[in-house]
């Protein structure tokens, strides 16, 4: 980015207007003006800046051309559109980014405004007439975004005095009062418009030992309206207290006493701490208030305010008066306003000694103290005097102030979603301080806006904005906003004219905060934006409008949130449209709330004639089609901003609460459940994606983040759904059978990741091994019996890894019941068969034998993978007990044997399979001992695993019945055994050396009885004299003299014998060209052809159709067919023409005729 240009303008005239014209056609790219006698260029100090007046409005007009490369053929024609923007210039230097796009330049700027003169620099970038169109690809690394941390000074988490921001900004402000004045005056006690025009405002202070007339209860609520001063001395609030405590009639159990009793702590709950103490000792509240004297709403209320303050906390939480608001609480007598204000003040006393426990305590309840920060932050009563106690008492400033200041991550404490996430002590302490500063910023801007002081008020808000763009700071700010006085303020902030950097960044805080949907559904906010004016300086009227249609839903009320669900989502989807749908939405949860759930399903039913589970649904599958787009492999997904895509998450996350909440009362049928669970399995997926794809931290990761956990959630509660919802099936069978279904079916994502995903989703969905019985039966019993196929066909699409923990999940899960484990790996076993038997096919295409041997090698490490397992005892009770599973593995392996292929973990198996032969027929033990001979021509074994299997393949050949075996088949492997050995690297030694001798001693036995058996016919005599010398060295004496005997009956081949084929091992993994999966995946259609013409027969009579008399006269033909003779026929078709019929004649006749021609 360059200088393009820097100038003073002038305007020309009483319109305002200067331009601007360049010499080539450029980009602009930012503007920059300067105050007056600024000095813009370092190297040119001669050059000095001159804008008048201080603030000002600027139109600016580009007239703007399309940018074509030169090599097009067409050029565009001239055009006189001018593209409008506006600047608001509110004083100092100030930097406007001009979003022009590379497709489009200028060589005309024109500026119309009040303006006397503006000094200006416009940076961007010349367009060059060559072609710039790069003809090689260079990678290049993106560039990484680093966070920024926030300044010390801006980072309350980071201070153990939270509040020293906020006193720094105030004393900005001229002879600006303590903080704790200033909180208390615009928070709580909250002065007369008359007070603030006197001259010795803010330091009104009431005289306590002031002598009054008949001094009562309503004179001493009224004293203390006023702030008592912090030098107050402890004599004075004592005989105040004293005299209070005089005034109260213990016999007299008046409301209006209780009412003025509540007001008075109300009132001294923010002020100094020794007079609410005071008032505290000298009166006896439990003589105050009791059962007929709390029933009061406006008396409740006074004392939740007064109870923010810690001592009062403190001397209520009595049994005594527990049990008075516990018995109002609970009363169905009393209003629902009553019973509220009772509960929440039972929450305010508790949430004290909650809140102040976790100042000390590692394992605190910090879930529980942080929703008690976020009630006290939604009323400014309570707000303020709950930050007096943060702040003004000792006992808390120094609790919190003992906390070591660690370096954290502020958690997400204040989010209206449930969490299960508990922050550690270090993370809430920080929680704590960044919301006690927050707060206290809060206190200098309303202070600041009051008086009103615009270089405190600017500076403030200017940190409030910078907030708002602080993760972890933006949700506590955001809370505080919406206090009523903080978006009347803000309101009044808009259409300032001329300009100013508080108005600005007013509008820049309105338009972050109308973000959150469930901000708008305050009246407040709504009212503020819908006061918007169109003369604002950073507001643009798309976003006016945006704002205005989402604050529309809320002031329309029900109706409003029911034609907004009930209307189509906006395709392609934009900010606004999805704000306004969830602000919808997040209306009807409110409602759902405040009122009984079957009131808000009626009321809906009554505005939109469906249900509102069947429009939820709906707004689901159109919004979760939206995100498919975004991960779609069909074509290029539509380019989206983050933000758009992080609220398409937050839609489909808000949506699926809202059916958790309702689905466990009002079941979904059948249609409805199959197509929630494909869809909640689809975003599942997406969201993975959506995780990946973005960094961890953004909104699009968070959001995805969400709405897994609400997958995840909303798949469970669809299986717990009875069976008479669901056309008499569990609804964890409709569930698990629309998962297996669709997890094979990707519908254009892609297949790998949507299939992991679903099983992923599906994991969570199968009951622990910790279920309940009753949890247990009815999987085992009612759904997995019912999905067999289904749940064959998903386990075989998985992978190895996730196709074992998918077996083991639910053999874990049936704990023998049905044998699902067992049934499972005998499946496999079938499909493995019959891929080695198509090994046999020499036609069978390279690439798919390659694929086949891949599957026979994935297959064994399943297998491995599977007995090697904990509890995989079961695996060797179901290959027992299926009468086909043993004979279907012996002929795999022996299959393999004979096609000279060896998987990577086939001895694995059959090692593992051998140590429980004595279950298995002659067949098994054979192909078992087979194996195990194969296995041990593998180059990397140890000399410990070749005695175990040379042992065990000896003991297992010692049981076989003689006469089944084949002495060629066993000689031929023999001979193979004898050959790799001698080859080995490894030493024969030991109990291998001692297994080898047994073999042949048994083959020699055994030729007894069997002929030819100690024919080893593949080998020739040098070869067996190689391995008998090697063997004989590594033997003691005695067993050497047993193999010398044994070798003398041994038959050997002749030295011209055919070596034996080596094994090939086959591999785990295959790789294929592009071609060779084009070649798979085309289909194989013959080419058409014109069939061959077929001479008519000659013989008439060979054309003649006789119907079988006895089926056109049976019953069940009756109405069917009807017989026709003679002229019959021809006369139906000469009957008349207004007989018209749509279907043409039976053909149906006993005779026909064919004129040969």
């Amino acid at each position: 980015m360059v200088l393009l240009q820097w100038c003073t303008l002038e305007p020309s005239g009483k319109g305002g207007l200067a331009a601007i014209r360049f010499s080539s056609p450029v980009h602009v790219k930012s503007i920059r003006i300067f105050p007056t006698d600024a000095k813009p260029f370092s190297q040119c100090p001669d050059v000095v800046s001159r804008t008048e007046p201080r603030a000002f409005f600027l139109d600016v007009y580009f007239n703007a051309h399309v940018v074509t490369s030169p090599n097009a053929k067409e050029k565009p024609k001239p055009s006189n559109a001018l593209v409008p923007t506006s600047i608001a210039y509110s004083g100092g230097w100030k930097d406007f980014t001009v979003d022009m796009g590379l497709e489009y330049a200028t060589r005309l700027m024109i500026v119309r405004g009040s303006f006397e003169s503006v000094s200006m620099a416009i940076y961007g970038e010349l367009v060059s007439d060559t072609d710039t169109t790069p003809t090689t690809y260079e990678p290049r690394p993106l560039p990484s975004v680093s966070p920024v941390p926030l300044a010390p000074s801006l980072d309350p988490a980071t201070a153990r005095d939270p509040t020293q921001l906020a006193r720094q900004l105030l004393k900005l402000i001229p002879d600006a009062p303590e903080l704790e004045l200033v909180i208390r005056l615009v928070f709580c006690l909250k002065p007369p418009n008359d007070d603030w025009d006197l001259p010795e405002f803010p330091y009104l202070h009431p005289d306590l030992d002031e002598e009054m007339a008949e001094f009562d209860l309503e004179k001493a609520f009224r004293l203390t309206t006023r702030p008592v001063p912090d030098n107050v001395s402890s004599e004075a609030v004592s005989r105040f207290a004293e005299r209070v405590a005089r005034c109260i009639n213990p016999k007299d159990r008046d409301a209006s006493q209780a009412y003025l009793v509540a007001g008075l702590l109300c009132h001294t709950a923010c002020q100094h701490p020794s007079l609410a103490r005071s008032l505290l000792d000298a009166i006896d509240l439990s003589k105050v208030f009791d059962l007929s004297t709390l029933e009061d709403e406006t008396t409740l209320l006074r004392l939740v305010y007064a109870t923010s303050n810690i001592d009062v906390a403190k001397r209520l939480d009595r049994d005594w008066f527990h049990g008075l608001a516990s018995s109002i609480s609970n009363d169905p007598n009393n209003n629902h306003e009553t019973r509220a204000a009772a509960k929440q003040l039972i929450a305010r006393i508790h949430g004290w000694t909650v809140l102040e426990d976790t100042f000390s305590n590692t394992q605190g309840d910090f879930l529980s103290a942080a929703r008690m920060l976020q009630e006290v932050g939604t009323e400014e009563q309570s707000f303020g005097i709950w930050l007096e106690s943060m702040i003004a008492h000792n006992e808390v400033v120094s609790s919190l102030a003992e906390n070591p200041v660690l370096p954290v991550t502020l958690p997400h404490l204040l989010s209206h979603r449930p969490t299960t996430v508990t922050p550690s002590q270090d993370e809430f302490v920080a929680f704590v301080r960044a919301f006690v500063g927050v707060a206290c910023v809060m206190a200098v801007y309303s202070w600041s806006d009051s008086l009103p002081d615009e270089r405190c008020r600017a500076r403030t808000l200017g940190v409030l904005r910078l907030w708002q763009g602080v993760d972890g700071y933006r949700e506590i700010v955001n809370h505080f906003l919406l206090l009523r006085q903080m978006t009347f303020r803000l309101e009044c902030m808009m259409d300032l004219d001329p300009p100013t950097q508080s108005g600005i960044d007013a509008e820049h805080i309105l338009v972050n905060l109308a973000k959150n949907p469930r901000a708008i559904l305050r009246s407040n906010l709504v009212k503020c934006i819908l006061n918007v004016g169109t003369l604002t300086s950073y507001i643009a009227d798309e976003e006016r409008v945006s704002m205005r249609q989402a604050a529309f839903v809320v002031d329309d009320g029900f109706s409003g949130a029911v034609d907004e669900l009930l209307r189509p989502l906006e395709r392609p989807p934009t900010f606004g449209s999805l704000r306004t749908l969830r602000v919808a939405l997040a209306y009807i949860e409110r409602e759902l709330d405040e009122d009984e759930d079957f009131r808000v399903l009626d009321d809906f039913w009554e505005e939109a004639n469906c249900s509102l589970t069947t429009a939820l649904c709906d707004l689901l599958v159109s919004t979760v089609a939206e995100i498919r787009t975004q991960f779609s492999l069909l074509q290029p997904p539509p380019r989206i901003g983050q933000d758009v895509m992080a609220h398409l998450f937050w839609t489909a996350d808000d949506i699926l609460r809202l059916l958790l909440r309702l689905v466990p009362t009002f079941p979904l049928p059948s249609r409805l459940l199959r197509t929630l669970t494909a869809n909640a399995a689809d975003l599942f997926a997406c969201a993975d994606a959506a995780d990946m794809l973005y960094a961890q931290s953004s909104q699009p990761s968070v959001a995805a983040q969400c709405a897994s956990q609400s997958c995840i959630d909303i798949v469970r509660i669809l299986a717990e759904q009875d069976a008479p919802s669901s056309e008499g099936k569990p609804g964890a069978q409709v569930v698990l059978r629309s998962l297996l279904d669709h997890g094979l079916h990707s519908g254009g994502l892609d297949p790998t990741h949507h299939l992991l995903q679903v099983f992923c989703l599906l994991n969570y969905l199968l009951p622990a091994v910790e279920c309940t019985a009753e949890q247990r039966t009815l999987w085992i019993n009612h759904v997995i019996p019912m999905l067999l196929p289904d749940l064959s066909a998903f386990s075989r699409a998985l992978d190895t890894e996730n196709k074992v923990h998918f077996v083991r999940r639910l053999a874990e899960l049936d704990q023998g019941a049905i044998s699902i484990g067992e049934w499972l790996l005998l499946e496999e076993i079938k499909a493995v068969s019959s891929t080695v038997q198509s090994l046999r096919d020499d036609s069978l295409p390279m690439a798919k034998r390659r694929i086949a041997q891949s599957q026979v090698a994935l297959f064994f490490k399943f297998f491995t993978d599977v007995l090697q397992g904990p509890s995989a005892n079961w695996v060797m009770d179901g290959l027992v007990a299926a009468e086909e599973a043993p004979h279907i593995l012996a002929s795999t392996i022996v299959c393999l044997l004979d096609l000279r292929l060896s998987p990577p973990h086939l001895g694995e198996v059959v090692e593992i399979i051998a140590a429980g032969y004595e279950a298995f027929d002659n067949e098994l033990r054979f192909a078992l001992v087979s194996a195990l001979w194969r296995s041990l021509q593998a180059p990397e074994l140890t000399t410990s695993r070749i005695e175990r299997r040379l042992q065990r393949a000896v003991t297992i050949l010692a049981t076989i019945t003689p006469s089944y075996l084949d002495p060629t088949k066993v000689t031929r492997e023999i001979g193979r055994l004898v050959v790799e050995l001698t080859e080995q690297p490894v030493s024969l030694e030991g109990e291998a050396s001692h297994a080898l001798v047994s073999l042949l001693e048994w083959v020699t036995k055994t030729a007894t009885t069997i002929p030819r058996m100690a024919d080893l016919q593949t080998i020739s005599s040098d070869q067996f004299t190689n391995f008998r010398d090697r063997l004989s060295a590594t033997l003691p004496a005695d067993w050497a003299e047993r193999l010398e005997a044994v070798s003398c009956e041994i038959v050997c081949g002749s030295s011209t014998s055919t070596p034996p084929p080596k094994t090939t091992e086959l591999p785990d993994r295959v790789e294929l060209s592009i071609h060779d999966l084009e070649d798979l995946l085309r289909q194989h259609t013959p080419a058409p052809s014109t069939p061959p013409r077929r001479v008519l027969n000659q013989d008439v009579f060979g054309l003649v159709t006789v119907s079988p008399s006895a089926l056109l006269h049976s019953p069940a033909a009756t109405g069917l067919t009807k017989t026709y003779s003679n002229n019959d026929f021809r006369q139906l078709r000469q009957s008349s023409a207004r007989a018209n019929t749509s279907r043409l004649p039976s053909m149906h006749v006993d005779v026909g005729v064919a004129m040969v021609v």
